[in-house]
């Protein structure tokens, strides 16, 4: 069976994602330190209307997945392929950051160096996705890929689940919440495979059915219809709604120490994450044809290629830019140092990634599949090249 087109643009969409979670980042501290500036409102709004990355890192990852494998046929060849890929480059990535966060750690805390004592607390840590406090999306990811199969046999077999895979996603998601909630409690809820269903399901949604509904999500002038421009004007409107309020429960929280009720915030939450990817999409479809035109949209889609090893080395750089924190200045100052560290971590993170995938034949043990999506999106831009390809399974 012939692949579906490859969908360049999803990179486009990696590559504002991974500016979310840099953004979210470098304006942890910054939310803490700053209430008493007049700018507070700003910082909140960056850390909070930021926090798309992991969300929309999920949601691509289903979308790429289903959209490659739900059309083919399915063989243990197939499969095997499948989880030795994954096993190379996320889990062996995983570990290795996972034992360098670790030592880290032990060190800033002063701990004896005692095997006897590290060995169990490594791979406590490394089992609940917490040796640092990022490497949670990789331990999601990885219980998001070892059900990814049953899942796929599932959609296949049943038609109707496919069909209502986004409301079978979110119900499962929120009965997560209600019974953690009731009964279960949970701790470190979101380094939990269901807390993302809604997300991942609607991607999966998304890649089975992409063919079917893409005039509908993207924005194109062959599109325009005043159903469509009326079901794009309500996602805006929707996605815009839930953000901003998204934003301003946390501003009177973190400020006013107002109280709102769990389900608020996790209602809020899904909604504005399961519509960013969404928008993202229809931003990508939008300047995506200038990839090769446009010095900044190329940059972006780099970005995105090499994301998954941005995403994983950038706290190196924040952990050492904040060794050195401003004693005195007044409050620009003290803007331009948080811009800084925002700045710093990526194009750091973005040099040192791209550096050694390029330049090195092992930094796939560090950064997985991104030196071989370099190579690939510089090959494809030989006109020789094959358009034809499935898109990378990496988010």
């Amino acid at each position: 069976m012939e692949r579906r087109a490859k969908l360049t643009e999803i990179d486009i969409v990696r590559g504002i994602a991974i500016l979310g979670v840099l953004m979210v980042h470098s304006t942890s501290f910054a939310t803490v330190d700053m209430k008493e500036a007049s700018v507070y409102g700003v910082y909140n709004f960056l850390n909070i209307f930021s926090k798309i990355g992991t969300t929309s890192f999920i949601l691509l990852s289903s979308f790429v997945l289903f959209y490659n494998y739900y059309p083919q046929p399915l063989t243990v060849q197939r499969f095997k392929k499948f989880y030795r890929n994954r096993l190379l480059y996320i889990v062996v990535p995983y570990l290795i950051f996972s034992a360098v966060y670790f030592l880290l750690r032990w060190y800033q805390n002063g701990f004896a160096w005692e095997i006897s004592e590290m060995w169990p607390s490594f791979w406590s840590k490394v089992w609940r996705g917490q040796a640092y406090t990022h490497l949670y999306f990789v331990f999601i990811s990885i219980q998001l890929y070892l059900l990814f199969p049953i899942l796929l046999l599932l959609m296949k077999r049943f038609k109707w689940l496919a069909a209502s895979a986004v409301f079978v996603g979110v119900a499962l998601q929120w009965a997560f919440f209600l019974y953690n909630r009731e009964y279960w409690q949970v701790t470190n809820r979101g380094s939990w495979s269901p807390t993302y269903f809604g997300q991942y399901f609607l991607g999966a949604w998304l890649g089975i059915y992409f063919d079917r509904i893409k005039s509908w999500l993207i924005i194109a002038k062959e599109n325009i219809t005043k159903s469509k421009v009326t079901v794009w004007i309500v996602l805006w409107a929707a996605w815009l709604a839930s953000g901003i309020a998204y934003v301003n429960i946390f501003y009177n929280a973190r400020l006013h120490g107002t109280r709102y009720s769990n389900a608020l915030y996790d209602g809020l939450w899904d909604i504005y994450t399961m519509l960013t990817p969404l928008v993202l999409i229809q931003v990508a479809f939008l300047i995506g044809g200038r990839m090769t035109s446009s010095f900044w949209v190329g940059r972006l889609r780099h970005l995105g290629i090499v994301s998954f090893g941005v995403y994983l080395f950038h706290p190196l750089v924040l952990l050492v830019y904040r060794k050195y924190p401003l004693t005195s200045g007044g409050t620009m100052v003290h803007h331009a140092w948080y811009a800084g560290g925002f700045l710093c971590a990526l194009i750091i993170s973005w040099i040192v990634v791209t550096a050694l995938s390029r330049l090195t034949g092992w930094s796939w043990l560090l950064f997985g599949s991104v030196p071989a999506q370099l190579k690939s999106a510089g090959e494809a831009k030989r006109p020789t090249e094959p358009t034809t390809s499935s898109p990378s399974a990496s988010a």
